[in-house]
């Protein structure tokens, strides 16, 4: 477990084809070297959600297939392979949000009576 929380190893692909499963996915990375996991993200139906997860046993293999298969074609559409990052290294932004959506108002309220409110 801590191996793989580590991230070593961990790639992500986007962009997938429909079609590509869990078993599609490991016979594509496997010339790379050894998986010890390999995950494309479905929804509750089961329907691929287009993006997956390949966990190799060494950096080098994940390097590897992150050479090789970046920008290939995979069934009909062109993949991004890349490393996994975590979502906090991800550059998560501190950005705070400005707008704010108001629904169901009286015909009556105005910007002046809108801009009082939000005070």
């Amino acid at each position: 477990p801590a191996f793989r929380k580590s991230g070593v190893g961990n790639i992500f692909i986007k962009n997938l084809d429909k079609d590509i499963d869990n078993e599609a996915l490991h016979d594509t990375f496997s010339q790379f070297g050894m998986i010890l996991s390999c995950k494309v993200a479905t929804d509750a139906t089961g329907q691929s959600k287009g993006y997956g997860f390949v966990h190799f046993e060494t950096e080098e293999g994940a390097n590897l297939a992150i050479e090789k298969v970046n920008g290939m074609q995979l069934a009909d559409k062109v993949v991004y392979v890349g490393p996994f990052l975590k979502r906090l290294d991800r550059g998560a932004s501190d950005s705070k949000f400005t707008n704010v959506f108001v629904k169901n108002l009286a015909e009556d309220v105005d910007d002046a009576a809108l801009m009082k409110l939000a005070e």
